[in-house]
């Protein structure tokens, strides 16, 4: 993969999956615009100061991000532990916001990428709820028809991940006339500074026996980021509107159980 010259924007660089896939984006010769709610320069060549959770934030960012724009990483996002307002604000209200500001930026041929999760596998349970959310463009209308719904911040991380995943089907489609793509892709646990809350917040035994179906280890921020930039690829041109679940197999022991074979440790 090579992005010689081509100007990607990246969400969450400061650390984690953000920061791995900036630094891997650089290796590959790319610009790389980064931004983050905590200052970071490492592996950007511009960092712009940003907080998913405040409209105003995200439009001023967005004023300092000059045209055109090749790719769109949005990376960021918090955990279930968190207060649901602040969960469903920047995981889903602000990535929105973010891309659709964005998407006149982005030059024709580009690639936007997504992070769902593996907790979104199920948005087909919950699809006629998401489907009256996504319609609600406006950012105060959205967030209290939320509010409505009494979640939890646990049970907002998964469902605003499903909105994730449908709001990336939409997108996907309104751009798909000047080739632009729009792909999510769904980790499963991930050795960040987060992985412990998501432990906690998403069930230690679920998430245990999800890591030895895929081998005895969780992934590790470089893996993600290597499938980021997998399907921002120009090479991946057909791919698009689509959901890559990057788990190391381990989704197989959700839907088929018992028939999974467990896989030998992975190094």
């Amino acid at each position: 993969m090579a992005f010689n010259d081509k100007r990607i924007v990246v969400t969450g660089v400061s650390s984690g999956v953000g920061q791995a896939t900036a630094k891997a984006l650089q290796e590959a010769g790319a610009y790389v615009i980064g931004l983050d709610v905590k200052p970071s320069h490492m592996y950007c060549n511009q960092f712009i100061l940003c907080d998913l959770s405040s409209q105003a934030s995200i439009d001023a960012a967005v004023g300092e991000i000059k045209q055109p724009i090749d790719g769109l990483a949005n990376i960021a996002g918090v955990p279930g532990s968190l207060p649901a307002q602040l969960v469903f604000r920047v995981n889903f209200l602000g990535m929105r916001h973010l891309t659709c500001q964005l998407l006149p930026k982005l030059a024709d041929r580009a690639s936007v990428v997504n992070i769902a999760s593996t907790a979104a596998t199920s948005w087909r349970n919950r699809k006629k709820l998401s489907e009256n959310l996504l319609t609600l463009n406006d950012w105060d209308s959205c967030l209290a028809e939320f509010e409505k719904l009494g979640m939890s911040g646990t049970a907002t991380y998964d469902f605003t991940k499903e909105l994730v995943v449908l709001y990336t089907m939409l997108a996907s489609s309104s751009q798909r006339h000047r080739g632009v793509r729009v792909n999510s892709l769904s980790p499963g646990a991930v050795h960040t500074p987060l992985l412990q809350i998501f432990y906690e917040t998403m069930g230690d035994e679920l998430l245990k026996s999800l890591k030895t179906q895929a081998g005895g280890r969780d992934a590790y921020p470089y893996e993600i980021a290597d499938a980021i930039l997998l399907m921002l690829d120009a090479k991946g041109y057909w791919i698009n509107g689509t959901d890559l679940i990057v788990d190391g197999g381990a989704e197989v022991l959700m839907n088929l159980e018992g028939l999974a074979t467990p896989p030998l440790p992975i190094p």
